[in-house]
């Protein structure tokens, strides 16, 4: 396996010839990466390659494009594909696909190629890198095509960056293991959808509902079960708390999470990254035996969408204060009250009021969420720290 050190002791000539395959024949980007060593991190040696890129004219990025060859192209079937996108197109299958399917992506190559000039770039080895599911590759394919050209272009880019994120991490036999769990936990956790979105494979999950329940229970297992937490408990409006103790059990605590209801045929990391994410965190702290000088406090959020109720903000509005118990007398769209989906839930509305957290107690609140803007993703940075945010407010 490829290590850093080795790396960062090579030469020009050695250092392209090491990361040959990376970038689909284009060594220039690992020659012109080569000037920022040293890499301390992984991380930071795939930041320089794409910012070699960036900085490219256009002419040298379109190339980078066009020297990919298309998804089950003339290059697969006459097999001189790269090492690389041979196992990558294998593992989506595409080396095994039926008349239909083949007809359809040389058709959708052959369009795709008429509007845009280049090949469609798509990392089909997928979040996992064990491959997407060739419908999957197919929708996506078809998708992009109403794409206008200069977004198109920029997605081809994005899609490049991944693949050779996955190659790298092949070179370095590096597997991202808590990334894949938060995966895979969202994942699962989006097996629960209400009736009428469930059947069509969409995801909505509104306060209080069969699925709202399930994932609560869900949520509360994994973090008792399986992360280690030290109390676990999901309290009087169906926030999921987990606590982590610190060195001292009476030490502040930081406050973390987010919500895990959804609006309507919604994302899976839309709040519940902000869940996870520290849950995994604890999950790590715990497998090393380890405890910070202050406890940790997760809390999953039961309501924040108004979804089903005129009201938002429900879970955290109780741990401010802010719940107006009026909300109570509220009636969903089925005429059902809050109060009875209280009652069904087994939840205490007069408890509500204890929720209320003391500021003192706690060192401040962090909310790790998904990006939902351009900024990251025009930068190719997977993680920004925001400094300012705006207000939120809803007029029902």
């Amino acid at each position: 396996m490829l290590t850093l050190d080795r790396l960062n002791a090579a030469d020009e000539a050695q250092f392209t010839a090491l990361l040959d395959g990376v970038y689909e024949h284009s060594p220039w980007i690992a020659a012109r990466a080569w000037q920022r060593r040293p890499f301390a991190t992984l991380a930071q040696l795939k930041h320089a390659l794409i910012d070699a890129v960036r900085s490219a004219p256009g002419e040298a990025k379109l190339g980078l494009i066009r020297a990919h060859p298309e998804l089950a192209g003339k290059a697969m079937v006459s097999k001189s594909l790269t090492a690389e996108s041979t196992n990558e197109q294998n593992k989506a299958g595409l080396t095994d696909c039926t008349p239909e399917e083949f007809d359809t992506i040389q058709r959708l190559n052959a369009d795709y190629n008429a509007k845009f000039g280049f090949p469609f770039i798509l990392a089909v080895r997928g979040p996992r890198g064990d491959g997407l599911p060739k419908r999957e590759i197919i929708a996506t394919f078809a998708r992009r095509l109403a794409n206008q050209p200069d977004f198109e272009l920029d997605e081809a880019l994005r899609n490049i960056h991944r693949i050779a994120e996955i190659r790298l991490n092949d070179k370095f036999g590096h597997e991202p293991v808590l990334g894949n769990l938060v995966w895979d936990w969202a994942e699962e956790l989006a097996a629960h959808s209400d009736p009428g979105y469930a059947e069509r494979g969409e995801l909505c999950v509104t306060y209080l509902t069969d699925a709202h329940r399930a994932c609560a229970a869900q949520l509360a297992r994994w973090m008792r079960e399986d992360c280690g937490f030290d109390e676990v408990s999901i309290d009087a409006v169906g926030n999921v708390v987990g606590v982590y103790h610190g060195t001292d059990r009476n030490a502040k605590r930081l406050l973390t999470g987010s919500h895990y209801d959804t609006v309507r045929n919604g994302g899976k990391y839309d709040g519940r990254l902000g869940i996870l994410v520290p849950m995994a965190c604890v999950r790590e702290l715990q497998r090393q035996g380890r405890r910070l000088p202050y406890g940790i406090e997760v809390v999953a959020f039961a309501e924040e969408e108004g979804q089903r109720y005129k009201a938002v903000f429900l879970g955290s509005g109780a741990l401010t204060g802010q719940f107006d118990l009026n909300w109570l007398e509220q009636q969903d769209a089925d005429g059902v009250a809050m109060r009875a989906a209280f009652e069904n839930a087994g939840l205490r509305a007069g408890d509500i009021a204890a929720l209320r957290r003391d500021p003192a107690r706690y060192l401040g609140f962090v909310e790790v969420h998904i990006e939902q803007g351009p900024v990251l993703n025009a930068a190719d940075l997977p993680l920004g720290v925001v400094t300012s945010i705006n207000g939120s407010v809803r007029f029902f």
